[in-house]
């Protein structure tokens, strides 16, 4: 009877999606029982386990993970936690890595094990990875130059062009198995293919920074020189997956004004998002070209009354004070002297009826072919859409899912920051708070109540927080 009892509790935790075991606390991890999820996972099934190996925590994790690992189980229970997790990579069957999730549960009355639920998380890995590669991806353009940029796909040897440069030279947007089919095509001229390819196979090697200068055969059968920067990008692993690349035609002999072409070209890529585009004489303080003004700007003719102007009526209060710091028509000339000839800034702008809305202002300096002015050009853009998504995806990075307050990671990071900032005589205050008697209320009304506990006390404890003030999650009700 007792028999069949147990087999009946097996079969239902073999419909578990989510893999359970049993693991004794020794050296390997001996796994005691796990059900057919738990398996699953690692891509095996309970009767193939045994015959590989699979009969211990040991065999599916990296090698040289594996001590850290067993060495941190080892201390929670030492410690008497009775509940902890960790996140951790596993080696599938097949050789693949996966990254998951295990929840265990230590029982000081039976020392000898613990009990796990295991959780695949490679999808949130992933999600993370490809939000850290765009945000790596926006860094570098940055430090590049505002060129013509493309995206080099390293792995699969795909090459991401802006439609202008695919159409100047009849190639398409996506040129698969870069640089030799583009080589193939004739666009390289004979004398610049080896150093073309030379070029790219660098960044398939891994080498962090590329420079080349070749010569292209455009659609329409002319020749110019082009000179290219590139920048990688590599995953978790040091490996090169892509590449940022600026090309830049050098064929012209004045900069100013091929500078002055590329800022022509990239706002009427931007047609559509453009809320205005202005032109302005730094130099002279004056307001020059642009987008016809609403009728408030018309009367103003000096670059610093509009910036005040707009400032004033236009920009969200707590963004204020950045955009005066920006547009500073002090700060904008040492910029241009020091090099410093393009930049963005990110703003809540407000719209007639007081909503608010995410714009992008992108600034460049020229000097004035023509006499030694400071020429300002600045384009503002709609991002609303973007930015907030992007915020969302980095909110949601950043914050426990229960409480909707930062998780324990990035709240140690922020108190972390602010120490390191902070000079000696700066005080500070830290409060760790858990809730009485907790661990009782939670067996005796059950984990849904104790989740609302635990998300009430952080709406409470948000609702007293200033501005600049933290609240985290450290773990369970801490």
């Amino acid at each position: 009877m007792e028999g069949s009892i147990l087999e009946r509790y097996k079969n239902i935790l073999d419909l578990v999606p989510c893999g359970i075991c049993q693991v004794a606390l020794d050296d390997d991890l001996t796994i005691l029982y796990a059900n057919r999820f738990y398996y699953d996972i690692y891509g095996y099934t309970p009767q193939n386990a045994e015959e590989q190996g699979f009969i211990n925590v040991r065999f599916i994790l990296p090698e040289e993970e594996y001590p850290e690992i067993h060495r941190k189980v080892l201390d929670y229970a030492g410690a008497g936690t009775t509940k902890f997790q960790m996140e951790f990579r596993g080696k599938h069957r097949t050789g693949k890595v996966l990254w998951l999730l295990v929840q265990c549960t230590y029982n000081p009355d039976t020392p000898e094990y613990i009990l796990c639920s295991l959780m695949d998380i490679g999808d949130r890995k992933r999600m993370e990875e490809e939000i850290r590669m765009s945000m790596e991806e926006n860094r570098i353009a940055f430090e590049l130059t505002n060129k013509q940029l493309y995206i080099y796909d390293i792995e699969n040897k795909r090459l991401f062009q802006p439609e202008s440069a695919a159409e100047e030279f009849g190639l398409p947007p996506v040129a698969g198995y870069s640089p030799y089919s583009i080589v193939e095509s004739g666009v390289i001229a004979e004398e610049s293919r080896q150093e073309y390819i030379d070029f790219y196979e660098s960044m398939i090697d891994g080498d962090p920074r590329g420079y080349a200068v070749v010569k292209k055969r455009k659609k329409d059968g002319t020749f110019g020189w082009y000179s290219a920067k590139s920048a990688v990008i590599y995953d978790r692993e040091g490996k090169p997956c892509r590449a940022v690349i600026s090309c830049e035609n050098i064929t012209e002999q004045r900069e100013k004004e091929l500078t002055y072409q590329k800022w022509s070209q990239y706002f009427k890529s931007q047609e559509g998002k453009t809320i205005g585009y202005y032109e302005y004489n730094l130099t002279k303080d004056v307001v020059e070209a642009g987008d016809d003004p609403p009728v408030y700007l018309k009367l103003l003719n000096k670059y610093t009354e509009t910036v005040r102007y707009i400032a004033e009526r236009f920009v969200y209060e707590g963004d204020r004070a950045r955009f005066y710091h920006f547009f500073n028509r002090d700060r904008m000339l040492m910029r241009y002297y020091s090099g410093q000839t393009d930049g963005t800034i990110d703003y809540l702008r407000k719209r007639e009826d007081g909503s608010l809305y995410w714009v992008r202002a992108t600034i460049q300096l020229i000097g004035d072919p023509y006499n030694n002015d400071v020429r300002l050009f600045m384009m503002t853009l709609n991002i609303d859409e973007e930015k907030t998504e992007s915020l969302r995806l980095q909110h949601k990075m950043e914050c426990d899912g229960m409480t909707d307050i930062l998780n324990r990671d990035t709240f140690m990071t922020r108190v972390t920051e602010i120490l390191e900032k902070s000079s000696p005589d700066m005080r500070h205050a830290l409060i760790m708070l858990d809730i009485d008697q907790f661990k009782l209320h939670n067996d005796s009304y059950g984990h849904q109540f104790g989740d609302y506990v635990i998300r009430e006390t952080a709406q409470i404890l948000k609702r007293f927080l200033r501005k600049n003030d933290s609240c985290g999650r450290i773990g369970g009700d801490e």
